[in-house]
């Protein structure tokens, strides 16, 4: 079995599970060390499949006859393709190449794709063959989110359920913070895939399904600060201090949109860096994305982006502090689509930090005076 990054083999697992090395500088980062061990293998090619709480990953799963707790074989019956990245496992028999079994460019098992959206599949199907040769981008998309991948006009477009990212949407966009755009699916764009019991249930609960647009490529990886810390682990570096050196304003501004969002779920796997899947270089910060979690109603969320324990709140003041961000544009805006009078006067106050900031340095500058 390989493990390749395109058509380039990085590393070679052999039946008695030593791991050989064929290209250091172009591994997963969460495998970047001098000795790889198959369990690390394992752990990092389970760690690409859907977790079983994503919305409708049992029907996904029993759809194409695999197993609900073994993630290892359900990557391997993929072969580990993702759209995140460009790597993928080749095990002994297989003679595809690249160009033949990547997601980028060949067509996806569509009756996936609607499982994925609506829990069953109505309009498309597929034959016992068709079904055992997978391929499809849903059992390495990572998120709970309902979500399936469409190819409009020669692009592909991740629409799920999630109104919030259209209002996170205008907000970043208004505060000029470099994100990943969200729109409104047309029915046009979804009719196909989703039941009319699913449409019927999106509009009882006031959802939306949205999309946006692919932001890697064959040649552009993510790399999630979940695995960026692993590698940071394994040569003794502080993985914050390293991700501040990379774009400290950019880092710095993350901090104070998710506060002025309220947005409790920035895990590590919502956030991370890019690629060069040449050199294997980072280029620097991924543009945000994942926000339809934002907008909760409770105080005191913690950051998750903080190296040390701090609620959202305090990571901003701080960061404010020193960038001072203008804000205003956020007073001038009409109320964005999606929120409540209540959530939006809420975005407003939580957006006075600059404020904030003006009476802390004001009292701090009192208090050494007063010394």
């Amino acid at each position: 079995m390989q493990l390749l990054l395109k058509d380039k083999p990085i590393l070679d697992i052999q039946e008695n599970g030593t791991c050989r090395i064929l290209d250091f500088d172009r591994l997963p980062f969460a495998l970047r060390k001098e000795n790889i061990t198959f369990i690390d293998f394992v752990e990092w090619a389970s760690n690409r499949t859907l977790s079983i709480g994503r919305s409708y990953a049992k029907e996904i799963l029993n759809s194409l006859r695999l197993s609900q707790t073994n993630r290892f074989a359900v990557c391997k019956a993929c072969r580990g393709l993702s759209l995140e990245d460009a790597y993928w496992i080749r095990q002994e028999g297989d003679d595809k190449t690249w160009k033949e079994v990547n997601l980028f460019h060949n067509p996806f098992a569509l009756f996936v794709t609607e499982i994925s959206l609506s829990g069953t599949n109505i309009r498309y199907t597929a034959r016992a063959e068709e079904r055992a040769n997978i391929h499809t981008p849903e059992l390495t998309t990572m998120g709970v989110s309902a979500k399936g991948w469409i190819r409009q006009e020669g692009k592909l477009f991740l629409h799920k359920v999630g109104r919030y990212e259209i209002p996170a949407d205008q907000i970043l966009t208004a505060l000029d913070i470099p994100h990943i755009h969200y729109r409104i699916s047309t029915e046009e764009e979804i009719s196909s895939y989703l039941s009319e019991e699913r449409k019927e249930w999106i509009e009882s609960v006031g959802e939306a399904v949205v999309n946006s647009e692919l932001f890697t490529s064959e040649h552009i990886s993510l790399v999630t600060f979940e695995e960026f810390r692993l590698f940071c682990s394994y040569y003794g570096m502080n993985p914050y201090s390293e991700a501040e050196k990379m774009d400290r304003e950019f880092y710095l501004k993350m901090q104070i949109v998710d506060y002025i969002l309220n947005n409790n779920d920035r895990h590590e796997q919502n956030w991370g860096f890019l690629m060069d899947n040449e050199t294997g270089k980072l280029t620097g910060f991924c543009p945000l994305f994942d926000h339809d979690h934002a907008f909760v109603s409770y105080k005191d969320v913690m950051s998750q982006t903080a190296e040390t324990q701090l609620t959202l709140r305090d990571a901003a003041v701080r960061a404010q502090k020193e960038l001072r961000l203008n804000l205003d544009k956020l007073d001038v805006m009409e109320r964005p689509q999606f929120l409540s009078a209540e959530q939006w006067d809420a975005v407003l106050g939580r957006s006075s930090i600059s404020s904030i900031c003006r009476y802390i340095s004001e009292r701090d500058a009192g208090s050494g005076q007063a010394q």
